[in-house]
């Protein structure tokens, strides 16, 4: 999650078997980190700020891709 778009943490979720982390922010972007150990993916949950976290425990560190997401309601 870029500072940009660092509008807060809407969501996050956990794939254990191909260890990818996915964050999607207030802003509707999403971001898929790859390589995320488990423990991390618990820590974040147990975080108070899972976006303080985010930008001080996993960008950077993980390799990252962005994924366009939409709203709910929102046409394509």
């Amino acid at each position: 999650m870029s500072r940009e778009s660092a509008g807060g943490v809407r969501s996050v979720g956990y794939d254990p078997t191909t260890r990818a982390l996915l964050v999607i922010c207030e802003s509707a972007d999403a971001y898929r980190y790859a390589g995320v150990p488990k423990e991390v993916y618990n820590a974040l949950l147990a975080a108070e700020s899972r976006e303080q976290f985010v930008r001080e425990s996993i960008e950077g560190r993980y390799p990252r891709e962005k994924y366009p997401c939409m709203m709910v309601g929102e046409e394509v």
